[in-house]
């Protein structure tokens, strides 16, 4: 049971850290794009973007207004990009701050378990069993 519980927190703990690295990389990308781009590329990047085939049951009034609105918002990102690269910036160390405390907080819940799995879960007696045979 407890060896259960443990192979669980692994997997868990493993899947948690793939989302911060994941999460980091992409705040690190972001971080270099915000840096690299100016206002005419992006808000022509996020309004010619291509439509992914799944999109197309979407009615063209509605495509047309999510395009204007995502260019919108390049623009609006390109405007606040001085304090937008640095803000990024802080984002990587926060994320590993937060894997910490998620696995310290996974660790402390998995330790509990242990502990409540040794103190609830009725064990074999091994004296019990020999008591009983050496009586025969």
């Amino acid at each position: 049971m407890k060896a259960v519980l443990w192979s669980i927190s692994l997997i868990l703990a493993l899947l948690w850290s793939g989302a911060v690295a994941l999460m980091h990389s992409l705040a690190g990308w972001a971080a270099s794009a915000a840096g690299a781009a100016d206002a005419q590329t992006l808000a022509s990047l996020l309004r010619d973007w291509p439509l992914p085939a799944w999109f197309a049951w979407a009615d063209p009034a509605m495509v047309e207004s999510l395009r204007l609105g995502l260019s919108a918002f390049g623009s609006a990102v390109v405007i606040g990009q001085p304090w937008l690269v640095a803000v990024i910036g802080w984002v990587g160390p926060l994320l590993w701050i937060m894997w910490a405390l998620g696995i310290a907080l996974l660790l402390a819940l998995t330790s509990l378990g242990h502990f409540a799995i040794g103190r609830w879960v009725p064990r074999q007696r091994l004296t019990h069993s020999i008591a009983g045979s050496a009586g025969r």
